[in-house]
């Protein structure tokens, strides 16, 4: 079952997968970042400020003992920018007494009404013991959400044996800017959320573009389509894949394409196979019905000679001359048969030598002039040429005259054969041809005749023929390598045959 994934719109991809992980660890991170700013930035925003509260306290303590007036008021001015109120006063720890000396709220040196907060204030941190605690520690922090010092954080210190700070700023402005660093940092994540999703999407895509590619020619190639290639752009791993896969689709063409052309041969085995096999059967057929004619001729004529006690010499050698006739036809057949066997399975070997054509083509003319004189059948050389060639002379001889035999035979009454060799300037050989007048033979014919037990007459009248004479040839050249046919031409029949010229160059 062929599936074509390019057609298929997945659902689950790679693509939509890598950008759906990305995606989700964005918007976890939004979440993460909501979460712990909402539990968190409240907390370090209160520590850092106590941080910078102790260090506006050490700088203001900096400052006072050095007596500079001018650079102690710079110092305040600096810190109550920073929204900070800031108390400094003298106490006696043992009567509880003191005086205010300085105090944000009034902005000048001298008591005043509005002393009375901050005077509650140190009262209270009186009654907490909180200058006791500053024996041991620096600082007394306060960091107050219950209202319990106006929702302040509130920093004790002492500067010199008689003299305190205090210094205050509003928790609702710590708050207050939390909740603003979380409002922007929401909405810094959600706009990073956004363009992020769209740049994960495009990267994403990208990114999948070359495995998207491998499985379009992975697909073609389980389809046997090796026509595309895949595009190495890259050195890494999908790089190094997608060179393999074209290694691979290559070797795979080659090698579909050999079986392609092994199964075109055997295709072609098994037709010539079928082919010879169905002649096979019908030569036997055939053989076997053109044998029980003379053998029950023989058999007949030899009872008869059996059964006759007052026979006649005439008669007897009458019925002796119809045996020993019959016989020699099936005499004859048998050792062509066996011939061409011999042939086939390489019993016989080659003997080369160099010889002239012409003299195996003039003394096969001549012992056939009885047979050609009788149809009447004229038959012209044109081989003034004295080829010398380099085969063997009896087999060659063969071939001659069983094509001149089959050209005889073919030709009708007044007919003509025509006999001509040449060189072939393509090959550089000796070219014989055989040309007799008569009937074209059929394409399908053509292609067969020279295939064993093949006869283009199929009516087999007569014991002349077994279709073994142009297989005998078939079996001669193809054992000298040479090339040989058949064709037609006009006004009849033209059989050919190459042979390699002799070569007389002395080293």
């Amino acid at each position: 079952m062929n599936i074509n994934f390019k057609k298929i719109k997945l659902k689950h991809s790679l693509k939509n997968k890598l950008f759906m992980v990305i995606l989700c660890v964005l918007i976890f991170n939004v979440i993460l970042s909501l979460i712990l700013g909402t539990t968190l930035f409240d907390k370090l925003y209160t520590n850092d400020k106590i941080n910078s509260l102790k260090s506006g306290i050490d700088e203001i303590k900096s400052s006072y003992q050095t007596k500079d007036l001018n650079q102690l008021v710079s110092t305040i001015t600096r810190q109550e920018n920073q929204n900070i109120s800031i108390c400094i006063f003298s106490l006696d720890t043992s009567s509880g007494n003191g005086e205010v000396e300085y105090y944000s709220r009034q902005k000048y040196f001298s008591q005043s009404p509005f002393e009375k907060d901050i005077l509650h204030l140190i009262d209270r941190l009186w009654s907490d013991n909180a200058f006791l605690d500053l024996s041991n520690k620096n600082y007394y922090i306060i960091n107050d959400v219950n209202n319990h010092f106006d929702n302040n954080i509130t920093i004790l210190s002492k500067i010199d044996s008689s003299n305190y700070i205090i210094v205050q700023t509003p928790i609702k402005f710590i708050k207050d800017l939390s909740m603003m660093a979380i409002k922007y940092s929401l909405y810094i994540s959600i706009f990073t959320l956004l363009i992020g999703a769209i740049l994960i999407y495009f990267i994403a895509d990208k990114a999948t573009k070359p495995i998207r590619q491998l499985q379009i020619i992975a697909d073609k190639i389980s389809n046997l389509d090796f026509m595309d290639r895949c595009n190495i752009l890259t050195n890494d791993e999908i790089g190094l894949l997608s060179k393999s896969i074209n290694n691979m689709s290559e070797k795979l063409q080659d090698f579909v394409s050999q079986l392609m052309v092994a199964n075109e041969k055997l295709k072609d085995d098994l037709t010539r196979q079928e082919k010879t096999d169905k002649m096979r059967k019908q030569f036997i057929a055939n053989v076997s019905h053109d044998f029980k004619t003379p053998l029950t001729l023989i058999m007949s004529y030899s009872e008869a000679l059996l059964d006759m006690n007052n026979i006649d010499e005439k008669t007897k050698r009458e019925y002796l001359n119809i045996i020993i006739s019959e016989g020699d036809k099936m005499s004859v057949f048998v050792q062509e048969l066996l011939k061409l066997s011999q042939l086939e399975s390489g019993m016989i070997e080659l003997t080369k030598s160099n010889f002239s054509i012409n003299e195996i083509i003039n003394d096969t003319i001549q012992k056939n002039k009885i047979i050609t004189n009788s149809k009447i059948i004229n038959v012209d050389k044109n081989i003034s040429d004295n080829f010398i060639v380099f085969a063997d002379y009896y087999r060659i001889e063969q071939v001659f005259q069983n094509l001149f035999e089959n050209a005889i035979k073919y030709t009708s009454l007044n007919g003509k054969i025509i006999i001509s060799t040449n060189k072939n300037n393509n090959t550089n050989k000796c070219l014989v041809k055989i040309f007799n007048e008569g009937n074209f033979i059929s394409d399908e014919d053509l292609d067969s005749l020279f295939i064993s037990f093949y006869r283009a007459d199929k009516s087999r009248k007569n014991m002349g023929s077994y279709g073994l004479g142009l297989a005998i040839v078939k079996a001669i050249m193809d054992m000298h390598g040479e090339n040989y046919g058949c064709k037609n031409i006009d006004g009849g029949v033209e059989f050919f045959f190459e042979l390699e010229l002799a070569n007389f160059d002395m080293d």
